[in-house]
């Protein structure tokens, strides 16, 4: 009977803690060669390569990198805000060691987006700036489908703010 026992407490002991491990992060995407890339298909012919070259010459001139991506979706059981910043973490935007970048990611499918500064442009573009330029200036276009002016609106918006 004892040896039942110490057997049954070991299985437990064992099997226990796997079962309050985390959900397995999904892996990561490769980092975009380019500023805005549209992995959904909803920006019309140029405006990608428009917008990254607005924002190529605002980093070659400042080094605050600004990088616009467009899923369908983001992985189930993670948020918008959390996808944003594994994202901006694994893609090391922004000059190494400043983090002088920011990301707009936006989730056509869940109708959500969210921008993630790094540090180094944080005085500068605050969670609160991020949440006013994507609810004044970006929501809305989305919310009428119209993601060529939304990524445009950011754009202009994100660099008018590093700017400052």
């Amino acid at each position: 009977m004892t040896n039942f026992i110490t057997k049954a407490l070991l299985f437990l002991f064992a099997t226990v803690p796997l079962t309050n491990l985390p959900a397995a992060t999904p892996s990561l995407p490769a980092a975009p060669s380019k500023y805005v890339t549209d992995y959904a298909g909803v920006l019309g012919a140029g405006t990608a390569d428009r917008l990254s070259s607005q924002l190529a010459d605002f980093d070659h001139r400042t080094g605050d990198e600004l990088i616009i991506v467009i899923y369908p979706n983001t992985p189930k059981g993670v948020s918008i805000g959390d996808y944003a910043q594994q994202l901006y973490e694994a893609w090391k935007i922004g000059k190494r060691g400043k983090e002088t970048g920011a990301l707009l990611l936006i989730a056509t499918q869940e109708h959500q987006g969210r921008i993630h500064a790094g540090r180094g442009l944080e005085a500068k573009l605050t969670e609160d700036a991020c949440r006013r330029i994507f609810t004044n200036r970006v929501a809305p276009r989305l919310d009428a489908n119209d993601y060529d002016g939304a990524c445009s609106a950011a754009a202009n918006a994100l660099i008018e703010a590093a700017s400052r």
